[in-house]
């Protein structure tokens, strides 16, 4: 998946192994090293020692120490990074520019080989790591993995998967520490190790750049096969077959749990294409109608090795009784029949549509899969043909339900740490009826609604094809947005349009971008558009709840993230429709077709409206405090925009660093900068289970009146880096089309200095100007 230029490895007698690649669709360089260590390696006396060794090492090395570590380094040079500990290894990654590619590799280097396990060090990570876990613990996700781990009968180490909590630790820091580092002694050997790293530059400017890092040797080796990721194998993966019962905490649904073997890992993305998808004849739009349920589907990946992958493919949106599971697993086999039976257009189809959502992912996650073994790029005849694929679904012998029932008697079992609330009971499959013609795989004839509401616009005239395409952005009006819930039920209703749009070779993207709700949709002809919004007033729902605010202080905190643009906005359900196209009567029929959709539509303009919400939610029995807070910018010129962008970056850093590190406030810890009501602003995000709301806004306050800008400076920006969508065509839509207000009345601002930015941010702080939201 994806397009690798050119790739070449190297290895070495003592250190890991390189791959280094050019993939010219990245727009940055890339780096993921991986250690074949992972909870399944850790000692049982010890569970969550691997995943503390992740948080460790991050303290530092011999070389970097303070903020010129890999963390704050990355942050301070508007990169990102991450490192994950699952069951059989562990990998860490960053991005970078690629002119920063080097300086990147030798931190992240210096902390893996050489890492400062301190006791204040340890003292604070095993703190944020219980913080982590109680996070965790509350998440219906994580209770319904672990109910699931808990029922597997072998390997037994799945059942012992812990991130690891202060009663696994223990208050013994000194024993912790030991075992830490024979851990690390002997997990973390760089000759079982493997480096990726990729970027848009060709193979040799990247390697002039790492050779001396690894003393890589000067040629790569010779091989005629894809490196294989060095992740440890398990043994095959069992359990009896049963019917778990759990109780989810805000969306009943279905899980099929199965094992799948794959001799060609290669082929996930594309059974994932298959098993989402959500165009007329899919699979979750057969049990919808079967059911009469209107379900969402999701594909959650729970271990995978070099030969199987442990997954569930859950389906969302109904309580299923134990006839309705009994009937979905019915209809999931004939699937997976009818899935065999792929030809090899229809393989290469949903190969392309895979290969387009791996160009998506930003750089390093795209590097993480391809690594892991799921994203490879060589595109010969045998990997066209869909012989492994067809293998890997007859592999399948054996399904585990987990579905929610209210009315069930609950059991409480421990595992992973975590307490769990379901019930066993035996799995009996019962006999199947022959629905295969059910089933629609694309290509096919173009699949169009039927019914269609009349359109009272005049009708565009045949074999027009308008050069360049056409577009059209569907969004909140400005100042408005809509709720969780409104999204959720706009991304259930419309997700046949959307795979509709996929798979007629159009391109349809439905997320936040810039803090708000966006529908993009572009053809290459305007009758497809067209088509396309026939069937968006087809599959509009008829009613939508009104967006609310109310209950939001009882949001977890990645939800009260998703809805930061609604507890902002002025208003709510009011939108605005923007359309490009070569002519004002197209536009006009995109006019007349949109009116049938029940909105409260508005002029396309930007939020100029004035920000300033402040909100304070009490929730009983609450065992945490949070602050949310958005701080627009004082703009005066683009040259003050700049300042701030610059600002923002070192405040990453320092932020995170004093009240993350030194004054351990809590797991999550953040200040970044986001756009919200189309303004540039700064974004702050404290959670704490032992401070209330005004000592964390206090934390902020001081932090911001004690910081000490460098005498040196500070990285000069000379563009201003917004959040991106994933692609860059809607990217350069968006710029063109809603320019962020700079107020270039003082365009000429040129001495706009730090000292100034930072001076106005801190009025703004101790004002509470902008945004904030208290829950305590």
């Amino acid at each position: 998946m994806g397009e690798i230029a050119e790739a070449r490895r190297y290895c070495s007698s003592s250190g890991p192994e390189v791959n280094i690649e050019q993939v010219p669709h990245l727009q940055r360089a890339a780096v993921v090293w991986i250690f074949p260590v992972g909870s399944h390696q850790e000692p049982k006396e010890w569970p969550g020692l691997a995943h503390l060794t992740e948080h460790m090492v991050f303290s530092g090395g011999e070389q970097f120490l303070e903020q010129q570590r890999l963390m704050p380094w990355v942050q301070q040079q508007g990169g990102r990074l991450n490192a994950t500990t699952q069951q059989n290894y562990t990998a860490y990654y960053f991005e970078v520019d690629p002119a920063d590619l080097r300086q990147g590799l030798l931190r992240l280097k210096d902390m893996l080989t050489a890492p400062r396990f301190a006791a204040v060090d340890l003292l604070r990570e095993t703190a944020v790591i219980d913080e982590e876990f109680r996070l965790y613990s509350r998440s219906p996700h994580a209770l319904a993995s672990a109910a699931l781990h808990s029922q597997v009968e072998h390997p037994s180490a799945f059942a012992e998967f812990h991130i690891g909590n202060a009663k696994a630790f223990g208050n013994d820091m000194t024993a912790l520490g030991a075992a830490l580092e024979h851990f690390y002694t002997q997990g973390y050997a760089l000759e079982r190790s493997q480096v990726w790293i990729a970027s848009p530059l060709s193979c040799q400017q990247q390697y002039d750049e790492v050779a001396d890092c690894f003393a890589l040797p000067d040629m790569p080796s010779a091989t005629d096969s894809p490196p294989v990721s060095r992740v440890v194998e398990s043994a095959a993966i069992g359990w009896q077959n049963w019917q778990g019962e759990i109780r989810l905490a805000k969306q009943a649904g279905l899980g099929i749990t199965q094992v799948i073997e794959m001799s060609r890992l290669s082929d996930w993305p594309i059974f994932v294409e298959l098993m989402t998808d959500t165009a007329p004849g899919s699979l979750c739009q057969v049990i919808s109608r079967k059911l009469g349920y209107h379900l969402s589907v999701r594909v959650e990946r729970h271990y995978h090795d070099n030969q199987q992958i442990f997954f569930t493919l859950w389906l969302e949106g109904a309580d299923f009784s134990e006839e309705d599971a009994q009937r979905s697993l019915a209809l999931w086999q004939q699937w997976r029949i009818a899935a065999s039976q792929l030809s090899t257009p229809q393989f290469a189809h949903y190969r392309q549509l895979a290969q387009t959502e791996a160009r998506r992912l930003p750089a390093m996650e795209f590097l993480r899969e391809h690594a892991l073994g799921f994203i490879f790029a060589t595109s010969t005849e045998n990997e066209l043909i869909p012989t492994p694929l067809q293998q890997a679904l007859s592999s399948i012998n054996c399904f585990a339900l987990l579905r929610s029932r209210q009315e069930s008697a609950i059991q409480t079992v421990e595992c992973q740490g975590l307490t769990c609330q379901f019930q066993v009971s035996p799995l009996v499959i019962r006999g199947m009826t022959n629905d295969h013609d059910a089933f629609i795989f694309y290509p096919q004839p173009r699949v169009t609604s039927k019914n269609v509401l009349p359109i009272t616009a005049s009708v565009c005239h045949d074999g027009y094809e308008p050069k360049g395409g056409v577009s059209m952005l569907l969004r909140p009006a400005a100042g408005a947005a809509i709720s969780d819930e409104v999204r959720a039920i706009l991304t259930q209703s419309l997700s046949p349009v959307f795979s509709l749009v996929r798979h007629a070779a159009g391109k349809v993207i439905w997320q936040q971008v810039n803090g708000n709700d966006l529908l993009f949709i572009r053809f290459e002809q305007f009758a497809d558009l067209k088509e396309c919004i026939a069937n968006i007033i087809e599959y509009w729902p008829s009613e939508l709840p009104a967006s609310s605010i109310d209950g939001y202080g009882s949001l977890s905190l990645r939800e009260l993230l998703q809805n930061v643009p609604s507890l902002l906005a002025d208003k709510l359900d009011q939108w605005m429709v923007s359309f490009i196209g070569p002519t004002q009567h197209d536009a006009e029929i995109l006019q007349g077709m949109l009116s049938h959709l029940p909105l409260c539509w508005q002029r396309f303009q930007v939020d100029k409206l004035p920000l300033q919400q402040n909100r304070v939610y009490r929730v009983p029995e609450s065992d945490s405090a949070t602050i949310v807070a958005f701080i627009p910018y004082p703009l005066t010129s683009y040259q003050s925009l700049l300042v701030y962008q610059q600002l923002a970056a070192y405040y990453e850093s320092a932020f995170y660093h004093q009240l993350r590190e030194v004054e351990a406030v809590g797991y999550a810890v953040a200040c970044r900068q986001r756009v919200y009501r189309d303004r540039w602003g700064l974004q702050i995000i404290l959670q704490s289970s032992h401070l209330s709301t005004q000592q964390l806004y206090e934390r902020v306050g001081e932090f911001f009146q004690r910081l000490t800008l460098p005498e040196k400076g500070l990285t000069v920006q000379t563009d201003v880096a917004g959040e991106s969508s994933g692609d860059e065509e809607l990217d350069r839509y968006l710029r063109a089309h809603l320019p962020l207000e700079t107020s270039k009345q003082n365009e000429n601002d040129q001495d706009f200095t730090l000292a100034r930015g930072h001076t106005a941010l801190i009025e703004r702080v101790k004002d509470k100007q902008g945004g904030w939201i208290f829950i305590e």
